[in-house]
């Protein structure tokens, strides 16, 4: 295993860390790196090294396998939500605590679109942020991520703070039936990848989020729909949509 360190613009953390999971990382340590900066950790496979160190070549990787120790470290994150606070605990592998520009958007949103009854689909759950969020308000959520460390932490938090959340590591694909809301926080390329899936389990509203700005106009092309709101907070990209 090698362990490679990356510092990148906090708001960039996200999409930096999916692009590393895509190229084979094994695990994500998140730690400060500076005002306005973050430093990913990263541990990749030997047999997987090349193709890491190419696919992430514009961000800077340094190996720092025989120089660093990585303290796993969980974060406790409190959000504003219906009832009083949400207290989340995020494992250090773990993204989405409601902070970034993305989920915050994405729950102020949730807010408007998840009340009593309704149902939820919250697809790439993260830390459980919204998913919680939205049960807290009364919502029936079902959750999936293909981290399972993520479904656990989702399950996890439901618990801790007094709802219940389905959650699961269920491929998209896999789902039948359909949500009242689906909410999809996760990049530009997953949501083109997942569109047919996004659109196949909604009945009601579609939230697309964690898209940098520069690559909206290629992802509204691919979803279709009719364009209900678009929020750009520091340069990510969260929109609403209806199918007709």
């Amino acid at each position: 295993m090698r362990l490679y360190a990356l510092t990148v613009p906090e708001p960039d953390a996200e999409l930096v860390a999916d692009r590393c999971w895509q190229a084979g990382a094994e695990g994500i340590w998140e730690s400060a790196g500076g005002e306005g900066l973050v430093t990913l950790r990263v541990g990749v496979e030997e047999a997987d090294v090349a193709r890491f160190e190419v696919a992430l070549a514009d961000a800077g990787p340094t190996d720092v396998t025989a120089t660093d120790l990585v303290e796993l470290a969980t974060r406790t994150v409190s959000l504003p939500a219906a009832g009083g606070p949400v207290q989340l605990e995020v494992p250090p592998t773990v993204f989405g605590d409601g902070l970034h520009p993305t989920t915050s958007t994405c729950l102020g949103l949730l807010a408007e679109l998840a009340g009593e009854g309704t149902t939820l689909l919250d697809v790439g759950c993260g830390s459980g942020a919204l998913s919680v969020v939205a049960a807290r308000a009364g919502a029936v959520v079902t959750a999936i991520d293909v981290d399972p460390v993520a479904v656990e932490a989702t399950i996890a938090n439901a618990a801790a703070n007094g709802v219940e959340v389905e959650a699961s590591a269920a491929p998209l694909s896999a789902l039948s039936g359909s949500w009242d809301v689906v909410v999809a926080n996760i990049s530009a390329r997953a949501v083109i990848e997942l569109s047919d899936d996004l659109w196949r389990v909604c009945a009601g509203t579609l939230v697309v989020s964690g898209i940098l700005a520069e690559r909206w106009s290629s992802v509204r092309e691919r979803l279709g729909g009719t364009v209900l709101r678009v929020h750009d907070v520091d340069g990510w990209v969260t929109a609403s949509l209806t199918r007709s």
